[in-house]
Formats: C-alpha cells, structure tokens, sequence
C-alpha cells in the first residue's frame, strides 16, 4: 500500500494538479483509497515526501561515502 501511496504522491508532484498544493484527499482519490485508509500509513503530505528522500530509504542509510 505504501507503494501504491508514494508512486500516487510522485505522479502528483510531477504534474500538480491546478488550484494549490498536493493534498491527502487528492492523493488518496489517485490512489484508489480512501482519506481514512490513507491517514493509516501517512498523517502528512510532508510525511510521504519525506518517505520519498533517498535518505529515507534503507539502501540510502547503509551507503557510505
């Protein structure tokens, strides 16, 4: 379900919708969930996109320099 989430929130951002910024009600509507399923995984906007900085990914946090 993250998956389906953060590639929901990327498509977004790579092409926002008009009238403001990204929200949870639009990402969920994307996503095929609804908001309440939705706020289960991220309470955010600025939560998911945090999920999407490679800092955050496991692979990212075991590299070294």
């Amino acid at each position: 379900m993250r998956t389906r989430i953060t590639n929901t929130t990327l498509d977004l951002l790579d092409a926002p919708p008009s009238g403001g910024p990204v929200t949870l009600d639009e990402i969920a509507a994307c996503a095929g969930i609804t908001c309440g399923h939705l706020r289960a995984y991220y309470g955010s906007v600025e939560a998911i996109i945090a999920d999407l900085s490679p800092v955050s990914t496991p692979a990212a946090r075991n590299r070294e320099c």
